[in-house]
């Protein structure tokens, strides 16, 4: 009876030794799983905010670099432009000189023609053969570098700007004497136009947003709603329309145009060669890409 009674006291106290470290270590597993499930939990959020980090700084650059996006003032468009540009006037130098090295032959084949010297003359008229399928290469070259241009300058809108632009091109269609003019198809040397209404041609002129053109050569811009005047400011210089009067002041003396500033789809749009000469700017038509340049 006493083995019996020794048996049960032991087996007792080896239960109640057993019973709370295998209590304890369920308690632990628990722990280390959650620990788990929270750390994963975790990773899980962090990876979510990496994603959402990563298209925050996609969408800045996509604002920066603003292709396609109508963000004509971002550095890549810039930098863009001034590369193309820098290449155009390269060009544009060996094409110059070119055309005095055929103006000095041209005079050459005179005075041979004059003189009767018949080996001068085929000699002469070999180089200027030569130099002329030269000036050929340079043209097809600056058409090449000027369609680089549009077509920078067509990515600084959007798809929504385009098709607006399109909508009030096939409006200004219907209006006799008048003709669209795409707005890629004025190029800014130096300043950075961008249109809401594009410029066209009336009656054998070129009419252009005032805000627009002035605003992308560095002029102020304001407008009286009330007394229908628009004044552009620049350097000293203050060019004011009445829209009213059909009359422009520079610098308070009357000027008389050909042209009167008019209003065409809630925009003002002035004359673009009087702008230009007003703010001592250079306008060429370039017939063969139908562009305007102005430096």
């Amino acid at each position: 009876m006493k083995s019996i009674n020794k048996i049960a006291l032991i087996l007792a106290l080896l239960m109640t030794l057993v019973f709370p470290t295998v209590a304890f270590g369920e308690d632990l597993d628990g722990e280390t799983n959650n620990t788990t499930d929270e750390t994963q939990v975790s990773s899980e959020v962090d990876q979510d905010a990496d994603v959402e980090t990563d298209e925050d700084i996609e969408d800045e650059e996509v604002v920066e670099e603003g292709n396609g996006k109508g963000k004509g003032n971002s550095k890549v468009w810039k930098e863009a432009k001034a590369a193309v540009e820098a290449e155009k006037d390269e060009i544009e130098a060996l094409k110059d000189g070119i055309e005095d090295e055929l103006e000095a032959l041209e005079t050459s084949l005179e005075a041979a023609e004059a003189l009767g010297d018949e080996a001068a003359i085929a000699e002469i008229k070999l180089q200027l053969e030569a130099k002329k399928l030269e000036m050929n290469e340079y043209k097809v070259q600056m058409k090449a570098k000027i369609q680089e241009m549009q077509e920078i300058v067509r990515n600084k809108y959007t798809q929504e700007e385009l098709e607006a632009l399109k909508e009030v091109s096939l409006r200004f269609d219907s209006i006799e004497n008048v003709d669209v003019i795409p707005v890629e198809n004025v190029l800014f040397k130096k300043g950075n136009a961008k249109f809401d209404t594009p410029p066209v041609i009336k009656e054998g002129r070129t009419l252009i947003p005032v805000r627009a053109v002035s605003e992308a050569l560095g002029a102020k811009v304001e407008y009286d709603d009330v007394e229908k005047i628009v004044t552009i400011t620049k350097d000293g210089k203050v060019i004011v329309f009445s829209l009213a009067e059909g009359t422009v002041t520079v610098n308070e003396e009357t000027v008389e145009i050909d042209v009167p500033a008019e209003i065409m789809n809630n925009r003002t749009m002035v004359p673009l060669r009087f702008i230009a000469e007003q703010l001592e700017l250079t306008v060429e038509w370039d017939q063969e890409t139908q562009t305007i340049n102005i430096d």
